[in-house]
């Protein structure tokens, strides 16, 4: 055992020796200075390539900036909620009631997910609540399969917006029906 901590010791102070001489930061300079030398003359070279480059990541970081949280989906359910409750019963949409609807009542039960892939989200539905402690909820095996999750997205949020929540909220006010019987 004391051959081993000795062992660990002087590994240690090599290493720690060595990064903190100067040569380490010296090197990870030269690494960084001749890589950016090389960048500047390949951007010089080949102009098109640069800014197709500089232009595609400039609109990933964009999409990152504004992918919307699922805070903000909350948010938003709440409000279309708000909406669409003080529209009367016989001049509302059913489509967007039933779907703001469940949407209610997932976020109430604490069932609503959010994915991010970078540049977008999805919220989806999960089978139970993560403060939920039974075993059905815990076990990797029963959790939401691959094929079984495509069925339980309900929302799919890019640049700041949740676009299904929007296309349901189009017309909420309008009963369709309404306008069959006439």
């Amino acid at each position: 055992m004391l051959y081993v901590d000795n062992f660990r010791f002087l590994c240690l102070a090599m290493v720690f020796g060595w990064c903190f001489s100067g040569k380490y930061f010296a090197n990870i300079y030269n690494d960084y200075r001749t890589v950016a030398v090389e960048a500047a003359r390949d951007a010089k070279q080949h102009p098109f390539k640069t800014s197709v480059y500089l232009a595609s990541l400039s609109i990933a970081a964009h999409f990152v900036k504004t992918n919307p949280t699922k805070q903000q989906f909350e948010s938003q359910v709440t409000e279309c909620a708000n909406d669409i409750a003080v529209v009367g019963d016989a001049i509302r949409n059913q489509n967007s009631d039933t779907h703001i609807q469940q949407l209610v009542c997932c976020a109430n039960a604490g069932l609503l997910r959010r994915t991010t892939f970078g540049v977008f989200s999805i919220m989806w539905i999960d089978n139970y609540d993560p403060a939920v402690d039974v075993y059905e909820a815990r076990c990797k095996l029963l959790r939401v399969g691959w094929f079984e999750w495509p069925e339980r997205i309900v929302d799919i949020g890019v640049l700041g917006h949740w676009r299904w929540l929007e296309k349901a909220m189009i017309d909420y006010d309008i009963n369709p029906s309404e306008w069959d019987d006439q």
